[in-house]
């Protein structure tokens, strides 16, 4: 009788707090949701109304008109462009953060290793007093890193805007923990086939940190998407804009409100395209360096 009573006994996901407990995280998650979708819902809202609809009717997330029937002016997005300057913004944007992203992985997962694996005179010194630039706001390094462009004859090209960016502590200490977790026998073994250290560390060793690869490129590629301050100050030709600093200058100049939002946008979409496409391979690296770290 006992065993037959605690086969009817209720599984503990019935339970009536377990219940509770999930239904709280579910609304809780719901309105974090809301409170991050609905303002970007209403920009894309309002950058297809016009600016007479928008000061009649205020708040609203469909594109009605003063009248209350719906109307999409499509014409906000083609003024937004042409304000921009898109196409050429935006290929000085595609050269920096593509080209800042390769070598930034490149360059950090080299460090990283030698960090790791490679024994030579300071190493944990050196590691220690290079995690102390972690604690280093960045906004202090920009009168520093303005003078050496400066100095170089860097300002006002799009080297200056790669330059400074090129290595990070950050991405440093997060692949030197990815390299400690990778077996030793693997590269203890590619040695005794007469494998030297670039090759472990290319053929071998960086295949095994893929996903923390990618997750890094990721957020590099997405810091110097969204970079604004450091283009702003070290660059002044017009040609030479990226879209930060474009979408800056559109929404301190006389335009209507609607065609500024339509301008917010174009230029935020590829990212949130980006994360949509990329969104399995961001997850499964940070659950990667949450256990190999």
């Amino acid at each position: 009788m006992k065993k037959t009573a605690e086969k009817l006994r209720f599984p503990k996901r019935f339970n009536g707090v377990s219940v509770t407990k999930k239904t709280v995280v579910y609304v809780v998650l719901a309105a974090l949701c809301l409170a991050f979708i609905v303002p970007y819902l209403w920009m894309i809202v309002t950058s297809l109304r016009t600016e007479t609809a928008y000061n009649s009717t205020g708040f609203t997330l469909l594109p009605i008109d003063e009248n209350g029937r719906l109307s999409f002016h499509f014409e906000n997005y083609a003024e937004a462009f042409a304000a921009l300057d898109l196409g050429r913004v935006f290929l000085n944007t595609m050269i920096v953060c593509v080209v800042n992203t390769v070598a930034n992985l490149f360059l950090n997962s080299l460090a990283a290793y030698a960090f790791a694996r490679l024994k030579f005179f300071g190493r944990n010194g050196i590691f220690k007093v290079s995690l102390l630039s972690m604690m280093v706001p960045g906004t202090v390094m920009l009168v520093p890193n303005y003078l050496i462009c400066d100095f170089l004859g860097l300002t006002d090209s799009i080297p200056a805007l790669i330059l400074p960016f090129l290595m990070s502590i950050y991405n440093i200490f997060l692949l030197r923990q990815q390299f400690i977790g990778v077996d030793k026998e693997i590269e203890e073994a590619a040695k005794i086939e007469g494998a030297g250290v670039f090759r472990i560390y290319f053929r071998i060793v960086l295949p095994l940190v893929k996903p923390m690869l990618i997750v890094l490129g990721i957020t590099t590629f997405m810091w110097n998407y969204s970079n604004y301050l450091w283009p702003y100050i070290v660059n002044s030709d017009p040609d030479l804009r990226t879209l930060s600093t474009s979408l800056a200058e559109l929404m301190g100049a006389d335009y209507d409100l609607t065609v500024q939002l339509a301008g917010a946008v174009i230029v935020s979409a590829p990212m949130i395209i980006v994360f949509f496409v990329l969104q399995k391979y961001i997850i499964g690296g940070t659950m990667a360096g949450a256990v190999k770290g």
